[in-house]
């Protein structure tokens, strides 16, 4: 890192409460120690210090910023200190780098035709931008025995529930179901996925799986019957 580009510096904000901003470093960087992030408004001349810390897997630092509103001309210099020395600007403007919070409390229930009933809430606060506004959803569901078989549907129109036609379940099988969302006035990025929900589609004989077995056997029967008879007069 020393003298070098910083490396893949990005930002994004859930458009409510926080604004980070994370970059790339190598293993063994010590981020609260090598690293300070001054920003301050376009509109004021006042600095404020982030100090970063290091990700999970130390191959990032990452900077949360929290500031007293957003709105949506708002940009924000950015300025990054490595050992004391600044060595990189940046400007963000809030609005154009939005990562929604994943839809909560994701819960399922088979309704009484067959189908099941995903629904869930929207996870920012009725003070935040980004309430009430044009969301797009986007719901996967795979048998849990093959995750990589994956359905995945779009919802285009203001909704906290989708519905999962039994007709695309296999009978007898664990499924797992999760979502994310978009708001389409701040389309930069998708949210992370949702937590999962699970449900099991039971095997239960229907009428019309009744009729279905019992046209063709009720055929053989009278075919089977046809030849017995037969060969009885034949006798």
């Amino acid at each position: 890192m020393t003298g070098g580009p910083i490396q893949e510096f990005a930002c994004f904000t859930d458009f409510d409460k926080e604004l980070v901003c994370h970059w790339k470093v190598p293993a063994q960087t010590n981020c609260s120690k090598e690293f300070l992030l001054c920003y301050s408004k376009e509109t004021s001349s006042v600095s404020n210090m982030c100090v970063p810390e290091n990700e999970k897997d130390s191959l990032r630092c990452t900077c949360t910023i929290y500031p007293d509103y957003f709105v949506s001309g708002l940009t924000y210099i950015l300025a990054l200190q490595f050992n004391g020395t600044y060595m990189w600007n940046y400007n963000v403007t809030p609005a154009l780098v939005v990562k929604p919070r994943a839809p909560k409390n994701l819960a399922i229930e088979k309704a009484e035709n067959g189908n099941f009933n995903l629904s869930w809430e929207e996870s920012h606060s009725h003070s935040s931008l980004l309430s009430g506004q044009p969301v797009i959803y986007e719901v996967k569901y795979w048998r849990k025995q093959h995750p990589t078989e994956v359905s995945v549907k779009e919802i285009n129109y203001q909704a906290k529930s989708f519905e999962i036609t039994a007709s695309s379940l296999k009978r007898g099988y664990d499924y797992v179901a999760s979502l994310r969302c978009n708001y389409m006035d701040f389309p930069a990025y998708w949210s992370e996925w949702s937590e999962e929900v699970e449900f099991h589609y039971d095997y239960q004989v229907k009428a019309e799986d009744i009729l279905r077995m019992a046209v063709p056997t009720s055929c053989i029967l009278i075919v089977a019957g046809s030849v017995i008879c037969y060969f009885c007069f034949t006798k």
